[in-house]
């Protein structure tokens, strides 16, 4: 081909509008490549099972069977770990935890024992015993209750009964022992579904001695646990205590301290609570306007 017919030809490329675009765009792809970091790989996820976890899972299964488990127990056991742990990171990642009511208030209890300070201070007698001296009818022992329990069973659960129970008791907020959810919910047993004036020795000979403890100091009117008993756990709901005699000091000492303690670790959430309410600025719709959150 002649010479000058050559750079005739490349001429006219060269001033072709097109030619100019497909060369600019290719520049810009370029120094899109060329300064575009790049991107790093995954993170690597492990679930670790650690020896700890292992002693756990033996100890709970120990509990509930009264023996150690077999080599093959224990690799269910952690299969069964390794599984919930799976989907609940599955869970998380989806976001349904902002989905279910539950699964928030769970969330919500645990952020606030989170934000705790710690234990309180130990009370000197003197606050022991002006908190008694200002109502000591109320350290009374009830001479006897009324009450409904919901029974869940460790065995039936797979030992995950006081997990569920907890989530029972959270659905269960605000209902009292006539709503029909409640039918629905907990394990057949050999145990009354309600007792009526019971004492607290007969509570204890029909659950136990730590059941019936626990059950004289639930106040009354709401679901309540869980409580425990052998092999189970218990939502419980006090409908009525007859009081007995005021009691002297010296023998509710220990409930009089956890009553103390127990206010102070009210004033403490409160505090806590206050602290962390005050990061966030709260839009109400204007229907509630002049309202206190």
């Amino acid at each position: 081909m002649d010479r000058q017919v050559v750079i005739s030809f490349c001429a006219r490329v060269v001033r072709e509008p097109l030619v100019h675009f497909v060369c600019l765009g290719a520049l810009l792809f370029g120094i899109n490549a060329f300064t575009r970091p790049v991107a790093a790989p995954p993170a690597a996820t492990s679930i670790v099972i650690t020896d700890d976890d292992l002693r756990q899972l033996a100890g709970l299964w120990q509990i509930q069977w009264g023996r150690a488990p077999t080599p093959d127990e224990l690799r269910r056991l952690v299969d069964g770990q390794v599984r919930e742990e799976v989907l609940i990171r599955e869970a998380l990642a989806a976001g349904l935890e902002r989905q279910d009511i539950l699964v928030r208030r769970r969330l919500a209890a645990l952020a606030a024992a989170e934000a705790e300070a710690g234990p309180p201070p130990k009370p000197s007698e003197d606050a022991l015993r002006a908190l008694y001296e200002a109502s000591p009818g109320s350290f009374a022992v009830p001479a006897e209750l009324t009450m409904t329990q919901l029974y869940f069973s460790d065995r039936a659960r797979n030992g995950q009964a006081k997990e569920e129970a907890i989530q029972a008791r959270d659905a269960l907020s605000g209902r009292d022992v006539s709503d029909p959810a409640v039918g629905n919910l907990g394990d057949p047993s050999e145990f009354p579904v309600r007792l009526q004036d019971q004492t607290p020795d007969e509570l204890a000979a029909l659950f136990g001695q730590p059941f019936a403890a626990a059950a004289t100091r639930l106040p009354v009117g709401s679901w309540q646990g869980p409580v425990p008993s052998l092999g189970g756990w218990h939502l419980v709901f006090i409908e009525a205590a007859t009081p007995g005699p005021p009691p002297a000091f010296e023998t509710v000492r220990e409930a009089v301290e956890a009553s103390w303690q127990q206010a102070e670790s009210d004033a403490q959430q409160r505090q806590a609570y206050a602290a962390m309410r005050a990061r966030y600025t709260v839009v109400l719709p204007s229907s509630l306007e002049g309202s206190a959150p």
